[in-house]
């Protein structure tokens, strides 16, 4: 019943933010004329959308297996995530060819793969945050050590 219960709350924890985050990007798309208040300019918005979803979706990977000291492993679980991220971006664009009132434009296309890969990047300082320094180094990376995944290591399942 343990073992249950908790693969329930990994489900909920590392599963269903980026699948909630997806629908909820598919429903705006799927709106005519959605409208947001402010100035903020329309591939700010794009960008900051997939870095999210790319950051979730390299989380997600990261803790169904984290390579502890292996780069090319964890550089390629964050290139994954961003990967499947501009996927998405790809296709919520083609989607939004076929809503009426909306377009399908590469200049979103590129804001979202901009976001992706910079959530890419983060993961992979994420990696270098993790690593054991010189003092020098690691005073003055400390504030950024709770960031790091490994700050929220799980017990394996």
């Amino acid at each position: 019943m343990i073992f249950m219960k908790t693969r329930l709350c990994y489900w909920f924890w590392f599963y269903l933010p980026p699948i909630a985050y997806m629908v909820a990007i598919f429903s705006v798309s799927a709106m005519s004329n959605p409208t947001f208040q402010g100035e903020t300019p329309d591939y700010v918005l794009h960008a900051l959308e997939y870095f999210l979803l790319a950051l979730l979706l390299i989380r997600l990977l990261l803790a169904r297996r984290l390579p502890e000291h292996d780069q090319t492993a964890w550089l390629r679980l964050c290139l994954l995530g961003a990967g499947i991220a501009i996927a998405y971006g790809l296709c919520d664009e083609l989607h939004q060819y076929f809503v009426p009132g909306r377009h399908c434009s590469l200049h979103d296309v590129a804001a979202d793969s901009f976001g992706a890969l910079l959530a890419c990047g983060a993961g992979w300082l994420d990696y270098f945050l993790k690593l054991p320094r010189r003092a020098a180094i690691q005073r003055m990376l400390s504030p950024l050590r709770s960031l790091s995944y490994s700050a929220y290591q799980r017990e394996p399942f």
